[in-house]
């Protein structure tokens, strides 16, 4: 209903007409009061309007404060709102003048209320503009320099927030040990909570409680020593596991480090987006922000315009690296995927691991092409030298099969689909690095070397369980020794003595007798010590290897063979031998076929072979019931595959032998079986 209309109604009524007039002027006066009101909330408005557009003018340390006023403003237009509503119901109810005059004055005070606030907003916000954060580098505790704002003593107090409200139950559940040698707490320091990791005297804090008007210093890091302070920033969650922060304690070159790990966004693997170390004795930070680079300069990967002789696999990458080339061959689809889909050449970031120790710092990552075609392993440590961190000890294996060797694969390479679990390390012939996956096809090695004695260079002695002497003392010996007074090596405790019958020619293939075979056999005999041959082979075919077992037994029938007669299979790599150009397939079948003949004449066969011939020159899968010869020339022994004799050094000395002599020991008693 119209204003004017409800005004002719009231006029018509005759005898309250007093009243009325009464009530209209009542109503006169409230609505000049009003239009004065309204004048003031235009006023402050205006005033609101200045103080928005000189918030708009600050920095982006006022940016919290703008949005606050923002929201003010955004009430107070919402109450001029409000006001509107009321003018609209004072037409309906003007009858009841009085109780709109109470109603107008209440929301009044309400706008006066918020102008209030606002001018208080302003004060506050220029207040703010002379509070400073300071990253000073080392100082002493309690000067006038400081890492966090602090009101004055005589100041109104700042608001602050924590980043984490519920940080003290957080480490509540932190375990000693994973974070040892720190101990977790939370403390007040200038008089805002901090996360505190603390061993002997070094303190390592991270804020958790911040002034609201402080927007560089919000995040940082405080570490404390003695008197004096080192303050850095740092990206950190408060609100995710304690443990994650805890730096550790590393000793890099003598020097301990304060090492601090940063991740890209909330992954806690892949390559480090960061690291920072500070010396723990001068604070001295030095940091490495491009880790993946300096890994990636450690080879280089391209693709090549040659094609590779390998069937089915044409495409030819290759990896080179300061030690060694490769070469690997993969199919027309891989390549094709790689290129399209524009994979990092190479991939390491995705399978990178990082192992922080208080020793020191190593690394390591499969190194990939595309998503599933694995080249191999790389691996080093880090050092700090001049404050850069810089590689150390870089070292990168292919991933190969055990016949990698083979001639026909020409040197090329097929990548593996999938990384090693566990491998062995073979050296190549040019001096590659090859990882040879771990076979459990194959039987294994049961002795605990740790009662492998080998104090005596001379005499390697291995006990049982119980104490007791679990193996026997040889020497294998060959017209390289010349003559030997074996009298003398009895009595030196050697007991067996393996000795070289003879060996196939590497040119003509002629079979050839050792010229101090019958002396070395009836020597070793004539003073107690057992016996057991071995022949040198070169044979490039099943009949060459029956022609040569058949060779070994007949000059052998006339003595006591108490020990194994032993098949030698090497390649040689000083000479271009007949045998050499052998693949891995066609060397187990020679084996089994001169071992096989062995036998049936009523001799124990054994094959004789170094760790990488016994991986990559052999099938040791198809090889288990055969007793082996092993060489190596150290006193760790990973080789994790069965054998029955070891040879443990090629430069030993006997007395009763003239120059080096080569050391063995046998597992097993061969005379008493």
């Amino acid at each position: 209903m119209a204003y004017n209309d409800e005004r002719d109604d009231i006029n018509s009524r005759g005898p309250g007409d007093d009243k009325l007039d009464e009530l209209e002027a009542a109503y006169a006066a409230d609505m000049n009061r009003k239009s004065v009101r309204e004048e003031e909330l235009q006023a402050a408005r205006d005033y609101l309007g200045v103080i928005l557009e000189e918030a708009e003018g600050k920095s982006i340390e006022l940016e919290d404060k703008k949005q606050e006023a923002n929201a003010l403003a955004a009430r107070l237009y919402r109450t001029e709102n409000e006001i509107g509503e009321l003018k609209a119901q004072s037409k309906r109810f003007n009858r009841q003048g009085k109780f709109l005059t109470f109603w107008m004055c209440f929301s009044l005070l309400e706008l006066i209320l918020i102008a209030g606030l606002v001018i208080a907003l302003y004060l506050n916000i220029n207040s703010g503009k002379n509070k400073q954060g300071d990253t000073t580098n080392v100082k002493n505790v309690g000067t006038s320099a400081s890492s966090d704002p602090t009101p004055a003593p005589d100041a109104e107090e700042p608001l602050t927030a924590r980043f984490s409200e519920e940080l003290p139950n957080l480490i509540k559940y932190v375990s000693h040990e994973s974070i040892a040698p720190f101990t977790v707490s939370t403390e007040k320091i200038d008089g805002l909570e901090y996360l505190v990791f603390s061993h002997d005297d070094i303190r390592v804090c991270y804020k958790n409680e911040y002034y609201l008007d402080e927007i560089n210093f919000r995040k940082s890091v405080v570490i404390e020593r003695g008197d004096s302070r080192f303050t850095f920033m740092r990206d950190y969650d408060l609100n995710a596991d304690p443990v994650e922060l805890c730096p550790i304690l590393t000793n890099i070159g003598g020097v301990k480090y304060l090492t601090f790990v940063d991740y890209e966004g909330n992954i806690i693997s892949g390559v480090p987006s960061g690291l920072r170390f500070i010396s723990c004795s001068d604070f001295r930070m030095c940091e490495c922000t491009d880790l993946k680079q300096k890994v990636l300069n450690l080879m280089t990967v391209e693709a090549l315009q040659e094609l590779s002789p390998i069937e089915g696999y044409p495409c030819v990458y290759s990896l080179t690296t300061s030690k060694a080339a490769y070469k690997y061959a993969i199919s027309d689809n891989d390549n094709t995927e790689i290129q399209y889909n524009e994979f990092d050449i190479p991939e390491i970031a995705s399978e990178f691991k990082l192992d922080v120790t208080d020793s020191g710092i190593n690394w390591n990552t499969n190194v990939k092409l595309g998503n599933g075609l694995y080249l191999g392993a790389l691996s080093g440590s880090l050092v700090i030298k001049n404050d850069t961190v810089l590689i150390s000890g870089a070292k990168f294996g292919a991933y190969v099969p055990a016949n990698q060797e083979d001639p026909a694969l020409q040197g090329y390479i097929i990548p593996s689909e999938r990384a090693f679990d566990s491998y062995l390390t073979v050296g190549g012939y040019n001096g590659e690095r090859f990882y040879v996956a771990f076979n459990d096809k194959i039987d294994t090695c049961e002795y605990y070397w740790d009662n492998l004695d080998t104090s005596d260079p001379n005499n390697w002695i291995y006990y049982d369980a119980d104490g007791n002497k679990a193996s026997y003392r040889g020497i294998d010996v060959s017209k390289y020794q010349g003559a030997i007074n074996w009298s003398k090596v009895a009595a030196q405790g050697v007991e067996f003595a393996i000795i070289r019958l003879g060996f196939r020619g590497m040119n003509e293939g002629t079979l050839e007798l050792d010229e101090y075979f019958t002396r070395n056999m009836k020597g070793a005999l004539d003073n107690g010590i057992k016996v057991g041959v071995y022949f040198f082979s070169q044979a490039v075919n099943e009949k060459e290897a029956i022609e040569e077992a058949n060779y070994v037994i007949n000059l052998i029938k006339d003595y006591k063979v108490e020990y194994p007669v032993i098949f030698d299979t090497e390649r040689v790599t000083t000479y271009n031998a007949r045998a050499n150009g052998l693949g891995m397939e066609e060397r187990t079948q020679l084996c089994k076929t001169f071992c096989d003949t062995v036998e049936a004449a009523g001799y124990k066969s054994m094959i004789y072979a170094n760790t990488k011939y016994m991986l990559m020159g052999i099938d040791l899968t198809q090889l288990n019931d055969y007793d082996k010869w092993f060489a190596v020339y150290s006193s760790s022994i990973t080789f994790p595959y069965d054998f029955e004799m070891l040879q443990y050094s090629e430069s030993g000395s006997i007395d009763g032998i003239s120059g080096k002599v080569d050391l063995n020991i046998s597992f097993v008693d061969y005379s008493a079986q």
